[in-house]
């Protein structure tokens, strides 16, 4: 079984990480009841966040550091694939170098902050609910948006030709 490789804003990342943890945290308060106990209560619930270590081998690793750390420096969010995972928005929070680059290979850390705004706007006019036999060509035509783009906005796709029937495929 081929394991996916992390993608953000539809760059693919060359290798994935050696280290990769997902963190959900919910905020919680503590009040005194008058029997003299207290109860906890949960609040709400923090934006997840992603961490994980990695090496970049090649003649390139120079580069593929350069390229993570150009979409790192940019101010919006955008969409984050992991393996395993459906895709959400993310901000790309840091990157690390962790040790002086060797000729082929180097160390990075990593981080990404979910962005709840965006997740949460799952509205109808973001998205179209496939139905039979439609496939993204189909969908890109009938709203005016290039395949391409569909495919940017919707990673989690690995068939462009093959659709599952009531799943949602966002527009822009």
């Amino acid at each position: 079984m081929s394991i996916s490789k992390i993608r953000f804003k539809g760059v693919e990342w060359a290798h994935n990480p050696e280290t990769l943890k997902v963190y959900y945290e919910d905020n919680f308060s503590e009040e005194k009841l008058f029997s003299g106990t207290s109860g906890l209560y949960k609040l709400s619930s923090k934006c997840r966040a992603v961490s994980g270590t990695g090496v970049l081998t090649g003649y390139d690793c120079l580069e593929q550091f350069n390229r993570l750390l150009k979409l790192q420096r940019e101010r919006e969010s955008g969409i984050l694939s992991l393996p395993g995972m459906k895709p959400f928005y993310a901000y790309f929070k840091s990157l690390e170098l962790l040790c002086e680059p060797c000729a082929d290979a180097v160390s990075y850390s990593f981080e990404f902050i979910e962005d709840s705004l965006k997740n949460n706007l799952k509205t109808d006019k973001y998205f179209h609910t496939v139905r039979d036999d439609e496939n993204l060509w189909d969908i890109g035509y009938r709203y005016g948006v290039d395949v391409h783009t569909l495919v940017e906005l919707n990673p989690e796709i690995k068939r462009t030709d093959e659709l599952e029937n009531g799943s949602q495929v966002r527009i822009c």
